[in-house]
């Protein structure tokens, strides 16, 4: 069989040596490769591979809960792999009737803020968490999900205000200055995406986190060669 077939063939039956031997001819015709049709396919091959392996990430988290339904983590673990694989909106099911059946408990109403973000719902999202915010003033989870709220509505300078005082709030969690760095780029600020890039990089030093370091060293050199070609005259 080629390539095209194998990719048929694990797209079908999921087999992991139709997997392993459709990539590997993939990988040996890519140099010098110009037909549309092979990086479409090659594409939906990775993209096949990766949907089944999120599934089978899915399952574990699922376990993982059944044995500790106490741990947060995992459930925020488990509504972003359900969202990436269109499950969105059985999260969201899943998440009202908890608070359904807890009104008021603070832990249910974050997750079910969660999948709202997840199910791209902002509306919905915005009155958990301001509801929310009246029960558990300052409560930093719900002020970065503030924040995440008006990124998606275009308001960058009042979600970096959210996330600043998030992370004010709850120093140990770096997920917003991560979410600050990435929106200050894509608005362009490329020097105050580099700042958030380097108190990230003094955190994972000063921990001794050599790998947690390597990225926004890698980060910061990357924004620093933008910036020098955006300062540079043209010629």
């Amino acid at each position: 069989m080629d390539k095209y077939e194998l990719t048929e063939r694990y797209e079908a039956l999921g087999g992991e040596d139709e997997f392993a031997t459709a990539k590997e001819l993939f990988e040996r015709d890519l140099a010098g490769q110009t037909d549309a049709l092979f990086f479409r396919q090659y594409g939906y091959l990775l993209e096949c591979h990766g949907r089944r392996a999120i599934q089978r990430a899915i399952k574990q988290y699922e376990r993982s809960m059944t044995l500790d339904p106490a741990a947060d983590k995992v459930q925020y673990q488990w509504i972003g792999a359900m969202g990436s694989v269109g499950e969105a909106d059985s999260v969201v099911a899943r998440y009202r009737a908890r608070v359904a059946a807890a009104p008021g408990d603070v832990r249910e109403l974050r997750f079910l803020s969660s999948a709202y973000l997840t199910a791209r719902d902002y509306d919905a999202a915005a009155e958990v968490i301001e509801a929310s915010l009246d029960l558990a003033p300052g409560d930093w989870k719900f002020i970065a999900d503030r924040g995440q709220v008006k990124a998606a509505r275009g308001d960058t300078d009042g979600a970096l205000a959210d996330w600043r005082q998030a992370h004010d709030i709850e120093p140990a969690d770096f997920s917003t200055v991560y979410a600050s760095a990435f929106l200050l780029e894509e608005a362009g600020r490329l020097a105050e995406a580099a700042q958030c890039w380097q108190q990230i990089l003094a955190y994972s030093e000063a921990a001794g986190w050599e790998l947690d370091a390597q990225w926004p060293r890698q980060e910061i050199q990357r924004l620093e060669t933008l910036l020098g070609e955006r300062q540079t005259p043209d010629r």
